[in-house]
């Protein structure tokens, strides 16, 4: 027996309507968790440490120079000496470890220790020194190259003259040979 067709569309309206009533509740305990943790979440930033008024310098839109490793490890040898300077040291090293970490919090990476800066500089000489090394045999063996080229070119160019020459001087005996002339 036949279902009527007009019960069939009543129990699918039923069942559309379960199924749309039970999508709202859960969304409405989605919606009620995530406005909360939103609410907590707002206002945290990372990344970024603002402390005291001499950290305007590594500002949002500010870019900050770059020293060279000479210049800073001069800067790290004259604190170095006044560090050792027995009146202003201590206030010269407190001032100096404190202003080092803010900007090592801030992540900005601080270059103090002569010895590391001196390891460096020492290190990139040696590395600019080898480098030139490789560069001077790459144009050595680039002009040994292009001379051996240029001599295979000027051989050819002589074989080339030399057999054209041959080939006349046979096709001249060639006609010679021929009698009636």
């Amino acid at each position: 027996m036949k279902k009527p067709k007009f019960l069939s569309l009543q129990e699918d309206d039923t069942f559309e309507k379960m199924r749309q009533s039970r999508l709202q509740k859960n969304k409405r305990k989605r919606d009620s968790g995530l406005n909360v943790f939103e609410e907590v979440v707002k206002d945290l930033t990372y990344g970024y440490m603002k402390i005291g008024d001499g950290d305007e310098i590594y500002g949002k839109h500010r870019k900050k120079k770059r020293v060279s490793k000479a210049k800073e490890l001069e800067m790290a040898m004259t604190l170095e000496a006044l560090k050792k300077d027995q009146e202003k040291g201590d206030i010269v090293a407190k001032n100096h470890s404190w202003q080092a970490a803010i900007s090592r919090a801030a992540g900005i990476k601080i270059h103090d220790d002569p010895k590391r800066l001196k390891k460096r500089i020492h290190k990139e000489t040696k590395m600019r020194e080898k480098n030139t090394e490789k560069w001077k045999e790459r144009v050595d063996v680039q002009q040994k190259f292009r001379a051996e080229k240029q001599q295979k070119r000027s051989e050819n160019v002589i074989d080339r003259i030399q057999q054209k020459k041959m080939r006349k001087i046979a096709k001249r005996e060639k006609k010679l040979l021929r009698p009636g002339y």
